[in-house]
């Protein structure tokens, strides 16, 4: 037990330091990427109901190839294809340049890329649930199409949506696991030098999961207490 906590403790022969980096760096890619899916999924969902036939048809594409591919997949093709392609653009505009992509940045859009097609499903399916009366009312105020959105469809759509929400942010917190894949030194890729290094692979995963498994619960209590704060005031059915 003594050895277990030096080599989890803080000191020159602990990895405890090392963990708690990789922790906050995971920490902070899924938080990023659930802002971008959350901010891709309302672009989608709007796409899907209420967008031209093209952008209609590019919606159901997005939607359907994320969701039917593995997410390990997606995300290796859009970190790699995404940087080739960005740096191919940026050597035509500016010939000669040589242009490092932040790992973090390609990380965060990767795995935002992915969760976005879920996210679109989520608000789509919320936007649908609200009431049409509710719609019928806002039109008859003459409100913008915009204001009617931010206003009155939005809020609503929140009250169904936030189960799924919670459930995608987990997803996509276990998700982040992957990003160590393309060499980000997150959690997972801390622990997997940790392993090596010391030749303990079980007692470091452990602690991955274990630390994984704190971060879920903490989580779905915190979602739990936003439904609760969202929904007062509406009558259960």
């Amino acid at each position: 037990m003594e050895d277990l906590a030096a080599l989890l403790g803080f000191g020159d022969k602990g990895w405890g330091g090392q963990l708690l980096a990789g922790a906050l760096v995971t920490v902070q890619i899924a938080v990023a990427s659930y802002l971008v899916g959350l901010l891709l999924g309302l672009l989608g969902a709007w796409a899907k109901l209420a967008g031209p036939r093209p952008l209609r048809a590019l919606g159901n594409a997005y939607t359907t190839i994320v969701r039917g591919v593995p997410d390990i997949l997606i995300i290796l093709l859009v970190y790699y294809g995404g940087t080739s392609a960005l740096r191919s653009l940026i050597g035509l505009v500016v010939p000669g340049v040589t242009v490092e992509i932040d790992a973090f940045a390609a990380a965060v859009a990767s795995l935002g890329f992915v969760s976005g097609a879920y996210a679109t499903e989520v608000f789509r399916g919320a936007i649908l649930a609200v009431p049409p009366g509710q719609i019928e009312a806002a039109k008859s105020l003459a409100l913008p199409p915009r204001v009617m959105f931010f206003r009155v469809v939005l809020p609503q759509a929140m009250r169904f949506a936030l189960p799924a929400l919670g459930n995608l942010w987990v997803v996509v917190l276990k998700d982040s696991a992957l990003i160590s894949v393309v060499g980000i030194r997150d959690l997972l890729g801390s622990a997997a030098t940790a392993a090596a290094t010391t030749r303990m692979p079980f007692t470091f995963y452990a602690v991955v999961a274990l630390i994984f498994l704190l971060l879920t619960i903490a989580s779905v209590g915190l979602f739990q207490l936003a439904e609760r704060a969202y929904g007062r005031g509406y009558r259960r059915s």
